[in-house]
């Protein structure tokens, strides 16, 4: 007889606590707590494994053990202290387990690849059956974790693919009327068999007859696609007009440069299609990014697999019916899940290419799984976005542009400004100048014309931002929603989240500097490298931060450029990896040149 225990390991303030965690700290808390209640609720045993007492030798300080509220131990549950990587380091464990019978172990916590990897190899060891559930573990190296989760499942355990970012979206109450409980989620048996149902695309003349189709329909459309990024992803309707105007361009970009077939000898150099492309595109911008991928891959000839973000899934639904109107639908797949059909894609869908838009840990784990079956990869990671306000600039001018481009859409985009870096002699008039620009925003329902700041997508990210240095929730009765008052940080540690890392929301640091040498220094302290922006007045200050500032894109006077949509889109660092999006950049990422020599 088979008997069961659920273990929870490192599951502690500390650790939780850690930066770049994926899934995040409120996904994970939410899932576990559900599975603790269900193994309550079903009398199997609970173990809980905490790193307590003397600290590693890598480390320089103590463990804090503390649990967060939501995964405390019942009276009945026992709490084993280790130091060490594997839970069996805590005295007594082994015994206990022996003792109440058990037999098979399935393991929540922290970190993949690292005291759950050793667990399950010492479990393994000692006889135990082992199980992992995809939905109940998190790291803080989600591309080590990814090695290592595909390692323990092919040696020595069974490896359970429930989605957490699924199981998060079916128990946030703030999302339910945005989540769409009737899209199917494809699990990693099923991505094989879809890409397979692909077809091959019509001959480049009829294709760029029907994007041009597609195009006119789309815009036809305009007003029902901004409803329906109100409704999903409550974009305010500026915002929400802005991004079809966006995708619009951007796919009337393609259709009017497609002028030659690419398989045709050139100058000696054919442009083969890539074959079988992944498409993997965020919840933010789910109709401009997706048509941005989804234009040139099928322009060029290629098939295409494409996963949305569960939060985007309605509208990616409605965009590939869309396609299918115009005879573009057989050539490309939808499916739609979260982390773990998205590996299901790298592991299981035969591609030549993934292009991706989402967050540097997510990316990077991608890109470390792609590398190892040599899968090119072209991906935008985010910023950490700064905006100089050099003494010259037109302070009130400066103050307008910047609350905007910090909080329109709740700073939900990559290319938000993140950090203010303002001269010291002009600091306390910049600021408060600021200060009244962003109060006089308008918070509140998506639909008004006069908003601005929207609710944040889901409660997991409000409760992420709320406890950040004093961002609170509004103090007047909102609209249903997350919401999140726009928030200015000052005084901030180098270390601080809002200044290493990307958060994702309406949250803003103002950084004083002496001068422009010391402004442009910390514009660039950062290991992000998107969009940079300077507000002056002076040529020559001008001059010195296009010279000197590390982004890709760079906007003078104006925070939040008007993108074109023929110019490249490209991170430096770690905002981006390989060839740009857009424009004639197209080419790099969804063709292969091919070299033909002829002698006569």
């Amino acid at each position: 007889m088979t008997t069961s225990a659920l273990l929870l390991i490192d599951l502690q303030e500390d650790y939780l606590a850690r930066p770049g965690l994926v899934p995040t700290r409120e996904t994970l808390i939410a899932n576990v707590a559900a599975a603790l209640a269900e193994a309550r609720a079903a009398a199997e045993p609970i173990f809980h494994i905490r790193t307590d007492g003397v600290p590693m030798p890598h480390r320089s300080t103590a463990p804090d053990a503390t649990p967060p509220p939501e995964l405390s131990e019942h009276p009945g549950e026992p709490v084993f202290a280790k130091r060490f990587f594997s839970a069996f380091d805590a005295h007594g464990l082994d015994e206990a387990l022996h003792a109440a019978g058990i037999t098979r172990l399935r393991l929540t916590g922290l970190h993949t690849h690292a005291c759950l990897q050793a667990t399950a190899l010492d479990a393994y060891a000692k006889g135990y059956e082992v199980e992992i559930d995809e939905g109940l573990i998190a790291s803080d190296s989600p591309d080590h974790a990814a090695y290592a989760l595909a390692w323990i499942g092919r040696r020595a355990a069974r490896i359970v693919n429930r989605d957490p970012e699924v199981e998060w979206l079916h128990r946030d109450p703030c999302n339910q009327d945005r989540c769409l409980a009737e899209i199917a989620v494809a699990d990693a048996d099923e991505v094989r068999k879809i890409i397979g149902q692909v077809s091959d695309l019509p001959p480049l003349q009829e294709r760029q007859q029907r994007l041009r189709c597609w195009h006119d329909k789309l815009a036809a459309d305009r007003d029902r696609w901004v409803e329906m990024l109100i409704t999903f992803i409550a974009k305010p309707r500026a915002d929400a007009e802005a991004e079809v105007s966006y995708g619009l361009a951007l796919l009337d970009h393609v259709t009017s440069t497609l002028e030659v077939e690419p398989a045709d000898n050139v100058d000696t150099v054919a442009y083969r299609p890539v074959g079988r492309v992944g498409l993997i595109t965020p919840w933010n911008n789910p109709f401009a990014i997706p048509i941005g991928k989804l234009a040139p891959a099928i322009a060029f000839g290629n098939q295409v697999l494409w996963k949305p973000a569960l939060y985007g899934a309605t509208i990616a639904t409605m965009l590939r019916t869309s396609l299918a109107n115009v005879g573009l639908g057989d050539g490309v797949a939808l499916i739609t899940g979260g982390s773990a059909t998205g590996r299901a894609m790298i592991d299981r869908g035969d591609l030549d290419l993934l292009s991706f838009t989402g967050s540097v840990p997510v990316g990077r784990a991608i890109i470390a799984s792609a590398g190892h079956r040599v899968l090119p990869v072209q991906a935008e990671l985010g910023g950490s976005n700064a905006a100089i306000v050099d003494r010259s600039a037109d302070l009130g001018r400066a103050a307008a542009d910047l609350a905007s481009a910090m909080f329109s859409f709740s700073g939900q985009r990559c290319t938000a400004i993140r950090r203010v870096i303002v001269m010291a002699d002009v600091a306390t008039a910049f600021t408060d100048r600021l200060a009244a620009e962003v109060a006089a925003l308008k918070l509140g329902d998506p639909a008004d014309p006069a908003t601005r700041i929207g609710p944040v997508i889901d409660r997991a990210a409000q409760n992420r931002f709320l406890k950040l240095s004093g961002a609170s929730a509004p103090a007047d009765q909102q609209p249903e929603g997350c919401w999140v008052v726009p928030t200015l940080l000052h005084d901030l540690a180098d270390d601080h989240p809002l200044l290493a890392d990307e958060v994702f929301g309406p949250l803003a640091a103002i950084q004083v500097a002496r001068d422009l040498s010391h402004a442009i220094a910390l514009h660039n302290a950062t290991e992000f490298g998107l969009l940079g922006a300077i507000h002056t007045a002076d040529p020559a200050s001008e001059a010195r931060f296009v010279a000197e500032a590390q982004a890709g894109m760079l906007s003078i006077n104006r925070a939040r450029p008007p993108f074109s949509a023929a110019g490249p889109f490209v991170g430096w660092k770690n905002s981006g990896f390989g060839p740009p999006e857009h424009g004639r950049w197209n080419s790099d990422t969804y063709t292969r040149p091919q070299a033909i020599y002829r002698v006569d």
